[in-house]
């Protein structure tokens, strides 16, 4: 049958981008060839469509496939959700085979030069969408989604799979920012024939000890198989949150705390979580299972999940690393009918269910009476301090915030570890105000005039590096840009301690010995970092805290 579901694939990508897809650089090549070529660009145009949830034009532009692409065949940036998107496309006439060695190894090596910013490897097309990428690189918190599709059946073989393999564990240390997605003939064939964008998603769902309301409108709830709700992200995602406010965000501390808890006390994740609401055409229970509510088989029609998209979402990455784990979680869920409710009733779910209050990290610091004891010591100098969400400093007045607060007495450690933990994720060291590392930043030996000079410090080597960020372009533009805490913990070490103890504000002079403090430090970390460590992403380097020691070491030896 593989012939005919690949003549069908092929028949939906030349409705679908026919006239889309860039063919200029093949106008004077045979017709086969210009053929070939319009299928692989349209299989890579068609997997971004399904993939980030754009049209068929966006998609068509996210193409690069061409002399000198470097492996990579498509890019695509996804803003909202901070995922880009890096594909290389193959199509296989014959529905047989996948993608070789050299192949994979071409684009792996592609890649790395993408995250290093080394655009001058790679063609015209590529560099259009160098605006886009940069955002990318610079922001922190992006994510990379890399992505094989063929046409063919044939699985990949272990050889290309193990150099994508040994790709994410080069480029997933400390955390994880690059993962993998390899998308053949039979799931390709899946999604048209479901309907790339259009037929519903109708669900059979076993619901455990599950209960229902009949009025004013028809719901039922229950408990559902987290390993159920795996396969619902793996056949359905990203269109079962088409209607969610918000679609899975990667990296947050509250999908970090879920994936833990599936991962360390499965048994309980059903008491800790909030659980999913998603609203369906129509509801119906099956005769399977009787009359019972221990168990029973739900048919749901037309399913969108409007709240629990980060749960989901958490739960299918929790099952990549502890499968077994996942396999004992049971979730909380609500399937609401729309049948019989009013036109407006489904916006509304929507809008109060992704209203409410969430508590973050930072809300519990206000408990801790030394932060108090600080605002009252800084008010007394004219220095507005605050640690509370929601306060401000009023326009024409000196102070700074919790963030910035945190920031200088995090780097002003001699341990380098916390300068990697503050770059990784401020807000885990706000985690337990009881306990280090929460402890060691804040407590009853620290005082306001100090934390203010640090700041003060603080805010002239971040001047100075995004002076250097303007002049620098590629990979050197990015240290500037992710070495900054590590810079400002070197800067501290090197200045004499006078200038911590005197409480007025920063000379001209001490201001200009910081700057060039920040220029030296920021020019040596580059040395080191492309001596040591030539081909790491710099947005994960000064994450890792092994990384981080040696180059350190190196420079103050």
């Amino acid at each position: 049958m593989s012939e005919i579901h690949l003549r069908q694939i092929k028949s939906y990508l030349q409705k679908t981008f026919n006239g889309l897809i860039d063919l200029t650089d093949y106008k004077n090549k045979p017709e086969a060839d210009r053929d070939l070529i319009f299928l692989t660009r349209s299989l890579a145009a068609f997997t971004l469509m399904v993939l980030a949830d754009i049209s068929p034009q966006e998609a068509s532009k996210s193409i690069v496939d061409g002399g000198q692409d470097n492996g990579i065949d498509s890019i695509y940036f996804d803003r909202r959700e901070k995922v880009m998107y890096i594909l290389q496309s193959k199509w296989k006439q014959d529905s047989k085979g996948s993608i070789k060695t050299d192949e994979v190894m071409k684009f792996t090596k592609g890649f790395k030069d993408l995250v290093n910013a080394k655009y001058d490897r790679f063609n015209s097309k590529f560099n259009n969408k160098i605006k886009d990428i940069e955002e990318a690189l610079n922001d922190a918190g992006t994510r990379f989604e890399i992505i094989l599709v063929y046409s063919g059946q044939t699985p990949l073989a272990d050889e290309p799979l193990r150099e994508l393999d040994d790709l994410l564990l080069e480029m997933n240390d400390p955390i994880d920012i690059v993962s993998k997605k390899i998308i053949n003939q039979s799931t390709i064939y899946n999604i048209i024939s479901q309907g790339a964008s259009g037929n519903p998603i109708n669900l059979d769902v076993c619901l455990f000890d599950w209960g229902q309301t009949k009025e004013p409108y028809q719901s039922y709830y229950g408990q559902v198989s987290a390993r159920e709700v795996v396969d619902w992200w793996s056949k359905h995602s990203p269109k079962l949150f088409a209607s969610n406010i918000r679609l899975f965000v990667r990296d947050s501390e509250v999908n970090e705390g879920i994936i833990n808890t599936v991962k360390k006390e499965p048994e309980k994740f059903w008491y800790y979580n909030n659980g999913i609401t998603a609203l369906c055409s129509s509801i119906g229970k099956k005769p399977l299972g009787g009359s019972g509510r221990d168990t029973g088989i739900f048919e749901c029609k037309d399913v969108k999940i409007v709240n629990g998209a980060q749960t989901v979402g958490s739960i299918a990455r929790a099952y990549q690393i502890s499968p077994e784990q996942v396999e004992k979680a049971r979730v909380l869920i609500r399937f609401i009918s729309l049948e019989n409710c009013p036109e407006e009733f489904a916006t509304e779910i929507t809008r109060f269910n992704n209203t409410q209050n969430r508590i973050d990290r930072r809300e519990f610091v206000a408990l801790d009476p030394e932060q108090e004891r600080i605002k009252n010591e800084l008010q007394l100098e004219g220095i507005i301090y605050t640690y509370k969400t929601g306060e401000s400093i009023p326009d024409g007045q000196k102070g700074f915030d919790l963030n910035e607060a945190t920031i200088s007495r995090t780097c002003k450690q001699n341990e380098v570890s916390f300068a990697t933990k503050v770059k990784d994720k401020i807000s885990a060291l706000w985690e337990n105000i009881e306990k280090s590392p929460y402890k060691t930043l804040f407590n009853s030996s620290v005082n306001g005039s100090e934390i203010w000079k640090l700041v003060q410090i603080l805010r002239v080597v971040d001047n100075r590096l995004s002076k250097e960020q303007k002049q620098r372009d590629g990979r050197e533009r990015l240290f500037a840009i992710h070495s900054n805490r590590l810079v400002l913990h070197l800067v501290y070490r090197s200045l004499p301690n006078s200038i911590f103890s005197i409480s007025s504000e920063l000379t001209s002079v001490q201001i200009n010995e910081i700057q060039a403090l920040t220029a030296n430090f920021l020019e040596r970390i580059i040395s080191e970092t492309s001596n040591l460590y030539p081909n790491s992403y710099p947005a994960n380097t000064f994450r890792n805290l092994t990384k981080c020691q040696e180059i350190v070491a190196n420079i103050l030896s």
